[in-house]
């Protein structure tokens, strides 16, 4: 088997490797949705957005007591986003990238952070800013690690990497489909500015989970290390050699 950019770090410590990677996607994926969906229902309880049109995730957040669960529960998120982002960057997987974590991944973490802290209502400038950084970032985050697998051969594909395909395909489509809206005036289309709102964020979130699927059981956060690129598998001369060193993966 070739080693070009496929080899992750196993250089394990029994007594530091207790928390595996593949739990941030799932954590940040979960607390993500949690966050949204009970802030709509404890804004739709106390009354202050209705089940239809359905309100944007933004406007769930702006009213006691919800608002508070709004912004603690995203601003977590974003820590956890900032910190997929870089096991994803430093996994040696074929979708790795510096330069599209720097780019985008980081900047995405960071808007969702802003969106979060600052109230739509209070600070609309600053909260449109960080909702257009992470919507227009994180999907095209997720189309540009779908599209560099799309190398991997038939027969090495599996059903996340398919899973990933559409999933971003599908979070890109969203997230035009509510820039258009928006820009069509939210007065005049709020159910379809809602809906692309919602299923971007549903879309982008399931992406993130199918890395709990894919990064598996051998690769802790206490030993992420930028050593799963070619320069590293140069210096192997063979597979066997590479047995007990590292983690083969497509």
């Amino acid at each position: 088997m070739p080693l070009y950019q496929l080899v992750t770090a196993s250089r394990s410590d029994p007594d530091r490797d207790w928390f595996k990677s593949k739990y941030i996607a799932l954590l940040q994926c979960t607390l993500t949705v949690v966050t949204t969906v009970v802030c709509w229902a404890v804004a739709l309880y106390n009354g202050h957005v209705k089940v239809w049109p359905i309100p944007m995730i933004s406007h769930c957040g702006v009213y006691p007591p919800e608002k508070y669960i709004f912004s603690i529960g995203l601003v977590c998120a974003a820590a956890l986003m900032f910190m997929f982002i870089w096991i994803v960057e430093t996994a040696g997987k074929i979708y790795s990238s510096r330069t599209t974590a720097w780019a985008l991944g980081f900047p995405c973490s960071i808007g969702l952070m802003v969106l979060a802290v600052c109230n739509c209502e209070e600070e609309p400038t600053l909260h449109y800013i960080g909702a257009i950084s992470y919507f227009v970032g994180f999907a095209v985050w997720c189309l540009l690690c779908s599209f560099k697998e799309l190398s991997v051969s038939d027969e090495k594909s599996t059903v996340w990497i398919v899973a990933r395909q559409v999933l971003s395909l599908a979070a890109i489509w969203f997230t035009i489909g509510l820039g258009i809206f928006m820009g069509l005036g939210y007065d005049e289309h709020p159910s379809e500015v809602a809906i692309c709102e919602w299923s971007a964020v549903l879309c982008a979130e399931l992406f993130v989970l199918t890395f709990y699927f894919d990064l598996g059981d051998t690769y802790f956060v206490e030993n992420v290390q930028e050593i799963g690129d070619e320069s590293y598998c140069n210096q192997l001369i063979s597979d066997d050699e590479c047995e007990g060193k590292c983690h083969l993966s497509v």
